[in-house]
Protein backbone atom coordinates (compact mmCIF):
# COMPACT_ATOMS: atom_id res chain seq x y z
CA UNK A 1 0.00 0.00 0.00
CA UNK A 2 2.98 2.38 0.07
CA UNK A 3 3.00 6.00 -0.82
CA UNK A 4 3.56 6.77 -4.49
CA UNK A 5 6.32 9.30 -4.88
CA UNK A 6 6.05 11.94 -7.51
CA UNK A 7 9.03 13.08 -9.46
CA UNK A 8 9.75 16.75 -8.88
CA UNK A 9 11.78 18.54 -11.48
CA UNK A 10 13.88 21.35 -10.06
CA UNK A 11 13.10 24.86 -11.27
CA UNK A 12 15.81 25.79 -13.75
CA UNK A 13 16.67 29.37 -13.00
CA UNK A 14 18.35 31.72 -15.38
CA UNK A 15 22.03 32.39 -14.81
CA UNK A 16 23.29 35.98 -15.06
CA UNK A 17 25.06 35.18 -18.35
CA UNK A 18 21.87 33.82 -19.90
CA UNK A 19 19.92 36.83 -18.68
CA UNK A 20 22.43 39.21 -20.32
CA UNK A 21 22.20 37.19 -23.55
CA UNK A 22 18.39 37.41 -23.45
CA UNK A 23 17.72 33.73 -22.68
CA UNK A 24 15.13 33.37 -19.92
CA UNK A 25 13.95 29.97 -18.67
CA UNK A 26 11.01 30.61 -16.34
CA UNK A 27 7.75 32.38 -17.19
CA UNK A 28 7.88 34.49 -14.03
CA UNK A 29 11.40 35.64 -14.89
CA UNK A 30 10.23 36.46 -18.42
CA UNK A 31 7.37 38.54 -17.02
CA UNK A 32 9.69 40.30 -14.59
CA UNK A 33 12.28 40.92 -17.30
CA UNK A 34 9.65 42.34 -19.68
CA UNK A 35 8.33 44.68 -17.05
CA UNK A 36 11.84 45.90 -16.19
CA UNK A 37 13.44 46.17 -19.61
CA UNK A 38 10.73 47.95 -21.60
CA UNK A 39 11.24 51.71 -21.47
CA UNK A 40 8.22 53.78 -20.52
CA UNK A 41 7.07 56.30 -23.06
CA UNK A 42 6.18 59.79 -22.02
CA UNK A 43 2.65 61.10 -22.42
CA UNK A 44 3.62 63.25 -25.41
CA UNK A 45 5.21 60.30 -27.23
CA UNK A 46 2.12 58.14 -26.67
CA UNK A 47 -0.15 60.93 -27.90
CA UNK A 48 2.05 61.42 -30.96
CA UNK A 49 1.88 57.67 -31.78
CA UNK A 50 -1.91 57.70 -31.43
CA UNK A 51 -2.15 60.73 -33.75
CA UNK A 52 0.07 59.00 -36.33
CA UNK A 53 -2.16 55.91 -36.23
CA UNK A 54 -5.24 58.09 -36.64
CA UNK A 55 -6.79 57.13 -33.34
CA UNK A 56 -6.66 60.65 -31.90
CA UNK A 57 -7.55 63.76 -33.91
CA UNK A 58 -4.71 66.18 -34.59
CA UNK A 59 -6.67 69.21 -33.36
CA UNK A 60 -8.56 69.07 -30.10
CA UNK A 61 -12.30 69.67 -30.49
CA UNK A 62 -14.40 71.50 -27.93
CA UNK A 63 -16.57 68.73 -26.58
CA UNK A 64 -13.92 66.04 -26.46
CA UNK A 65 -14.15 62.67 -28.16
CA UNK A 66 -14.01 59.23 -26.58
CA UNK A 67 -11.95 56.61 -28.40
CA UNK A 68 -11.98 52.89 -27.83
CA UNK A 69 -8.55 51.41 -28.45
CA UNK A 70 -8.42 47.61 -28.47
CA UNK A 71 -5.45 46.20 -26.56
CA UNK A 72 -3.30 43.74 -28.45
CA UNK A 73 -2.19 40.49 -26.84
CA UNK A 74 1.52 41.18 -27.13
CA UNK A 75 1.34 44.27 -24.96
CA UNK A 76 2.33 43.31 -21.42
CA UNK A 77 1.86 45.16 -18.18
CA UNK A 78 4.33 47.98 -17.87
CA UNK A 79 3.78 48.53 -14.17
CA UNK A 80 5.37 46.76 -11.25
CA UNK A 81 5.05 42.99 -11.30
CA UNK A 82 2.75 41.46 -8.70
CA UNK A 83 4.19 41.07 -5.19
CA UNK A 84 4.16 37.29 -5.44
CA UNK A 85 6.50 37.52 -8.43
CA UNK A 86 8.71 40.06 -6.70
CA UNK A 87 9.16 37.69 -3.78
CA UNK A 88 10.22 34.68 -5.87
CA UNK A 89 13.89 34.16 -5.08
CA UNK A 90 16.25 34.18 -8.03
CA UNK A 91 19.73 32.91 -7.29
CA UNK A 92 22.63 35.35 -7.50
CA UNK A 93 20.39 38.38 -8.10
CA UNK A 94 19.90 39.48 -4.46
CA UNK A 95 22.10 42.31 -3.37
CA UNK A 96 23.54 42.39 0.12
CA UNK A 97 21.13 45.19 1.00
CA UNK A 98 18.12 43.16 -0.16
CA UNK A 99 19.33 40.16 1.87
CA UNK A 100 19.65 42.41 4.93
CA UNK A 101 16.16 43.78 4.33
CA UNK A 102 14.73 40.26 4.09
CA UNK A 103 16.58 39.20 7.27
CA UNK A 104 15.33 42.31 9.10
CA UNK A 105 11.77 41.63 7.95
CA UNK A 106 12.04 38.01 9.09
CA UNK A 107 13.40 39.07 12.49
CA UNK A 108 10.67 41.68 12.89
CA UNK A 109 7.95 39.18 11.98
CA UNK A 110 9.43 36.70 14.45
CA UNK A 111 9.45 39.37 17.17
CA UNK A 112 5.84 40.29 16.41
CA UNK A 113 4.88 36.60 16.62
CA UNK A 114 6.65 36.26 19.99
CA UNK A 115 4.87 39.33 21.36
CA UNK A 116 1.52 38.03 20.11
CA UNK A 117 2.15 34.60 21.68
CA UNK A 118 3.10 36.21 24.99
CA UNK A 119 -0.05 38.33 24.89
CA UNK A 120 -2.13 35.26 24.11
CA UNK A 121 -0.49 33.35 27.00
CA UNK A 122 -1.24 36.27 29.35
CA UNK A 123 -4.85 36.36 28.21
CA UNK A 124 -5.23 32.59 28.66
CA UNK A 125 -3.69 32.71 32.15
CA UNK A 126 -5.92 35.64 33.09
CA UNK A 127 -8.98 33.74 31.84
CA UNK A 128 -7.91 30.62 33.75
CA UNK A 129 -7.53 32.65 36.97
CA UNK A 130 -10.94 34.25 36.47
CA UNK A 131 -12.54 30.85 35.78
CA UNK A 132 -10.91 29.35 38.89
CA UNK A 133 -12.16 32.28 40.99
CA UNK A 134 -15.69 31.81 39.62
CA UNK A 135 -15.49 28.08 40.35
CA UNK A 136 -14.36 28.71 43.95
CA UNK A 137 -17.11 31.27 44.50
CA UNK A 138 -19.66 28.83 43.07
CA UNK A 139 -18.40 26.04 45.39
CA UNK A 140 -18.51 28.42 48.37
CA UNK A 141 -22.06 29.41 47.51
CA UNK A 142 -23.11 25.77 47.08
CA UNK A 143 -21.53 24.81 50.43
CA UNK A 144 -23.30 27.72 52.18
CA UNK A 145 -26.62 26.68 50.64
CA UNK A 146 -26.01 23.07 51.68
CA UNK A 147 -25.22 24.11 55.27
CA UNK A 148 -28.32 26.28 55.38
CA UNK A 149 -30.43 23.40 54.10
CA UNK A 150 -28.90 21.04 56.70
CA UNK A 151 -29.68 23.55 59.51
CA UNK A 152 -33.26 23.90 58.30
CA UNK A 153 -33.66 20.10 58.28
CA UNK A 154 -32.15 19.86 61.78
CA UNK A 155 -34.52 22.58 63.05
CA UNK A 156 -37.48 20.73 61.52
CA UNK A 157 -36.41 17.50 63.25
CA UNK A 158 -35.98 19.33 66.57
CA UNK A 159 -39.40 20.95 66.19
CA UNK A 160 -40.92 17.57 65.40
CA UNK A 161 -39.16 15.97 68.39
CA UNK A 162 -40.34 18.80 70.70
CA UNK A 163 -43.86 18.49 69.33
CA UNK A 164 -43.72 14.73 69.91
CA UNK A 165 -42.44 15.22 73.51
CA UNK A 166 -45.18 17.77 74.26
CA UNK A 167 -47.77 15.33 72.96
CA UNK A 168 -46.37 12.59 75.17
CA UNK A 169 -46.38 14.93 78.18
CA UNK A 170 -49.97 15.97 77.52
CA UNK A 171 -50.98 12.35 77.18
CA UNK A 172 -49.17 11.32 80.32
CA UNK A 173 -50.61 14.27 82.29
CA UNK A 174 -54.18 13.38 81.22
CA UNK A 175 -53.92 9.86 82.56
Amino acid sequence: MGCKQTKVTPLKQTSPEEALAGKINCPHELYYAKSQLTPRLSGDEILQQLREEGLVPVHQTRGGVAFSVPATECVGSRGKPPRRLEQIPVRCFYTAERRRQKADTFRFNKLVDQVQWKQLDRELKHKAVKDEKKRRLFLKKMMAEHQLQMREEKLKRLDEERAAKKKEEKMSSKK
